[in-house]
């Protein structure tokens, strides 16, 4: 079928993209500004003696060399093996594999390869950097929750984020933010009181915090423009509508039994409850002070999060509206 990519989702890539693209360099200029400080302060303990312009250009190196590496690790990890999830033949699961193979003939799109988990928790997600090296992955408990009209309306909103090609751009994205958290969370545990260690720590959250505010909208956003490519690829919004309302009801009752279950809620065509959580501004007295946000009152606290933490980092809009959205285009359509 004639279905174009989603104009407004791809300005809104190319602006996160762009916009994150300049957070990135400038945290990266401003690492290897204190990187090359560090490595002064420790010079003397070796014997070498470094000027600024050669302590920054070498901590401009280690930070490149650094990013190199994360980036090849990153490119390398597959999500399906992450998850424990197996390819499939259509001897297996027939229906799934007729939906897939359908829905991306329709599409326009390579057949993608079709892996399932074995897990209670019910998600699917789609893995790529390309529509030929696509990948469905599907849970057994999706499997399990859906019945085939429904699970046909989640394998379109699945190729439809293969068609619009926002796999791609959020692992690109993801690639910066995440490590930065890592590097400021190794930093906090770290027990380290330098001032370079500190600087590093906390401008690496606040470059995750800004970039992750960002993703968290495109995200948002390319949740939606699935959401029409289901609704234009079946011709009809109410099968996906009801997927939804079946898989909000199955996730809240379905208990986190791995730790994964927390990125499989960013990752699931439903995610948890709560979404997806933000930083925890507590006090630990086993830390130093300036590792933690002390809030005296748990009101504040809990607004900050509410209101905050799990609206604007969100990686998806409420289901409840996606479905309102979803029985109005029913109407419309009834209508007209």
């Amino acid at each position: 079928m004639n279905w174009p990519l989603d104009r407004d989702l791809q300005r809104r890539m190319a602006l996160t993209l762009l916009a994150l693209g300049v957070l990135t360099l400038a945290f990266g200029a401003g690492l290897s500004v204190l990187v090359g400080w560090g490595l002064q302060w420790l010079a003397p303990f070796v014997g070498v003696s470094l000027t600024d312009a050669m302590a920054v250009g070498l901590g401009a190196v280690a930070t490149l060399v650094a990013g190199c590496a994360v980036l090849h690790h990153a490119l390398q990890q597959d999500a399906a093996e992450t998850f424990d999830a197996e390819e499939v033949s259509p001897a297996d699961y027939p229906s799934l594999h007729r939906a897939v193979a359908q829905l991306a003939q329709a599409a326009d799109l390579p057949m993608p390869s079709v892996h399932v988990a074995d897990r209670e928790r019910p998600f699917a997600m789609t893995t790529g950097l390309s529509t030929d090296d696509a990948k469905l992955v599907v849970s057994t408990g999706l499997l399990d929750a859906l019945d085939e009209r429904q699970l046909e309306a989640v394998v379109a909103h699945e190729l439809a984020h293969v068609k619009n090609r926002d796999a791609a751009v959020m692992t690109l994205v993801e690639l910066p933010l995440s490590s930065a958290r890592n590097l400021a969370r190794v930093l906090q545990h770290s027990g380290g009181v330098h001032f370079v260690l500190l600087a590093v720590a906390a401008g690496s959250y606040a470059f995750w915090g800004t970039g992750r505010t960002l993703v968290a909208s495109l995200s948002r956003s390319r949740e939606l423009a699935a959401d029409r490519g289901a609704t234009a690829l079946l011709g009809d919004p109410a099968p996906l509508a009801s997927a939804l309302d079946t898989l909000a009801d199955d996730v809240s009752s379905t208990p986190d039994t791995d730790a994964r279950d927390t990125a499989l809620a960013a990752l699931s065509v439903v995610p948890a409850p709560s979404g997806e959580p933000g930083p925890k501004l507590t006090y630990d007295k086993r830390r130093p002070l300036f590792w933690s946000v002390r809030l005296p009152f748990r009101r504040v606290r809990r607004r900050l999060n509410e209101r905050y933490f799990h609206r604007a980092l969100a990686t998806h809009p409420e289901t409840d509206e996606r479905i309102e959205r979803l029985r109005r285009l029913e109407r419309e359509r009834t209508d007209g």
